[in-house]
């Protein structure tokens, strides 16, 4: 009988997981054309939240994942932290068609969320 190291069965295993674990964020309105929460930016996507105190939370579950068109994304950078109202439209992450990340107008989403949806937006403002 064979035996097959730990490590070499939890790097498939996340392979696997990475590959295909999305989830659904509750409350979020795919067929919105407006979506309001807190803001945070990473390597040119951002993450958006319902709640203030998840952007503390390093893992900042549940959230949803998108970007701006590349010649805005130093805006979105510069409301990070801030609550904000996107305009644009949630695009399904299983449309991606294989491909690892889903690009708009010039930006890349790797989906960090790893949520059902992605928004591609189109506008970013600050809201009190």
């Amino acid at each position: 009988m064979k035996l097959i190291p730990i490590a070499v069965l939890a790097a498939l295993a996340a392979g696997c997981a990475t590959a295909s674990d999305t989830r659904a964020v509750p409350g979020f309105d795919a067929s919105a054309a407006t979506f309001t929460g807190w803001l945070r930016v990473s390597g040119g996507e951002f993450q958006l939240v319902q709640e203030q105190r998840q952007l503390r939370d390093p893992m900042m579950r549940p959230c949803v994942s998108g970007a701006l068109p590349r010649g805005l994304q130093e805006t979105a950078g510069d409301l990070n932290g801030a609550k904000v109202e996107l305009t644009g439209r949630a695009v399904a992450w299983s449309s991606r068609e294989g491909r690892e990340v889903i690009v708009h107008e010039g930006s890349r989403i790797s989906n960090q969320c790893r949520s059902d949806y992605v928004i591609e937006a189109a506008t970013v403002k600050a809201v009190g």
